[in-house]
């Protein structure tokens, strides 16, 4: 097994080039998520890639995780490894984390399948603070050891928490305002009054 530190956040520029890993889920920026791979399209990434450098993972559109490239959505989240193991069969059991969103400008697919985009960055969050009457549920994720201060945060770390459909987890990920994005994620809450307790 190999952990790999957390390196700085990917690129302060504002177009870069990201190979892409298209999946049928939603990484948010500082939520972490394990990753099972055996294409050899996707090793390539990860050798490229290798402690320092983010891909992107991208909820696909149109098409499948495994075979022929899939068409993924605009928006997506870098993602950097923070641990990697190899199995057995071959195939490497990997943990990444969400850093900053990007917007996909334009695609192409390589020979094996790898697709690579040219994105641009998302700005960061504004700082915005938790609404007082939401102060108990951020305070509730203190218990796993994490402390949240700001709605941008918490809104990601329970969009992250909450059975929400793909597209709900999307809508999120696409949404630029932290207040909108937590206003929309307590909606869900008072629709859904039995899937969390704070």
């Amino acid at each position: 097994m190999e952990s790999l530190g957390i390196p700085g956040r990917a690129g302060t520029g504002m177009n870069t080039e990201l190979a892409l890993f298209p999946l049928n889920q939603v990484l948010f920026p500082g939520g972490g998520t394990p990753l099972r791979v055996f294409e050899l399209r996707y090793r390539r990434l990860l050798e490229e890639c290798g402690k320092t450098h983010p891909f992107g993972l991208v909820r696909i559109r149109f098409g499948q995780e495994v075979g022929d490239a899939a068409f993924p959505f605009d928006i997506g989240c870098a993602a950097y490894v923070v641990q990697r193991i190899a199995l057995a069969d071959g195939s490497l059991a990997i943990e990444v984390v969400g850093d900053r969103r990007f917007r996909i400008l334009s695609l192409r697919v390589e020979e094996d399948g790898l697709t690579r985009a040219s994105v641009e960055w998302l700005p960061p969050d504004p700082r915005v603070a938790i609404p007082a009457h939401l102060k108990p549920v951020a305070d509730s994720f203190s218990e796993c050891g994490e402390r949240l201060e700001d709605a941008g945060a918490l809104a990601w770390r329970l969009a992250e928490a909450l059975p929400m459909s793909l597209d709900e987890q999307q809508d999120l990920l696409e949404e630029n305002d932290p207040s909108q994005r937590l206003h929309r994620v307590k909606d869900w809450l008072l629709r859904h009054p039995d899937d969390f307790v704070a």
